[in-house]
C-alpha cells in the first residue's frame, strides 16, 4: 500500500531545507530526535535541520 504524501510543516527559516514562501520542509521524510529523552513532546527537535549558507 502506498503512502499518501503529507506536508511537513517548517517556519525555521534558517534550515536549508525549509520552504519559507510555503512554510514546509521540502525533505519527503525527516529525522527527529528527543534531547532530553523525556518523551515530552517540546523536547523533541528536527535532527534533519541544516544551516543555510549565505
Amino acid at each position: 500500500m502506498k503512502k499518501k504524501d503529507q506536508k511537513i510543516g517548517c517556519s525555521v527559516y534558517d534550515c536549508k531545507h525549509c520552504n519559507c514562501e510555503e512554510d514546509s520542509c521540502k525533505l519527503k521524510e525527516i529525522k527527529v530526535s528527543n534531547c532530553k529523552g523525556s518523551g515530552e513532546k517540546e523536547t523533541t527537535m528536527c535532527d534533519s535541520y541544516q544551516q543555510k549558507k549565505d
